[in-house]
């Protein structure tokens, strides 16, 4: 991943956030967008493509799911809708529509995909579990050759002479 993020800190954002800004930014620059209240990541919207190239690399080598806290959410009872932006786990619920974005709630509750058209463009992850892939993921990658890469590195080691003998 490279160091170029947009940052969106939650409390000058609207309220509900605006998600088709966001997600567009994402699906336009290929950059993620970082979600922080009082300067902390809260949560990361990236593209879906990096998500799958993250997930398969840090699957590769770590194949249990990223850790999730398990503290409890505490919901304002007068709140009846809630957005993942602030990091709480949402419900399942109807998919909601953001101009051209159709915004689903995963399975778990906290992660969120957005598609255009029957596409997944961008998937929101807790900041935690974005950290979590992208650290595996680059010792993951690190690691890995291709056959071609890893042969023709064989080959150049064989014609090495000896340590003692350079």
């Amino acid at each position: 991943m490279g160091d170029v993020k947009i940052v969106v800190e939650c409390r000058y954002a609207p309220d509900p956030i605006d998600y088709q800004r966001l997600v567009s930014l994402v699906e336009s620059t290929g950059e993620r967008v970082v979600l922080t209240e009082a300067d902390v990541p809260v949560s990361v919207l990236l593209p879906a493509g990096v998500v799958a190239e993250l997930e398969h690399w840090a699957r590769a080598e770590y194949s249990t799911p990223a850790p999730i806290s398990q503290e409890e959410e505490e919901q304002d009872a007068n709140e009846s809708t809630w957005d993942v932006g602030r990091l709480q786990v949402e419900p399942l619920a109807d998919p909601q529509g953001y101009g051209p974005y159709i915004r689903y709630v995963r399975a778990d509750g906290r992660r969120v995909s957005f598609a255009r058209s029957g596409m997944v463009v961008a998937v929101q992850l807790t900041a935690d579990e974005a950290a979590w892939l992208e650290d595996k993921a680059m010792h993951a990658r690190q690691g890995y050759m291709d056959p071609k890469q890893a042969a023709a590195f064989e080959e150049f080691l064989a014609r090495q002479p000896p340590v003692g003998e350079q």
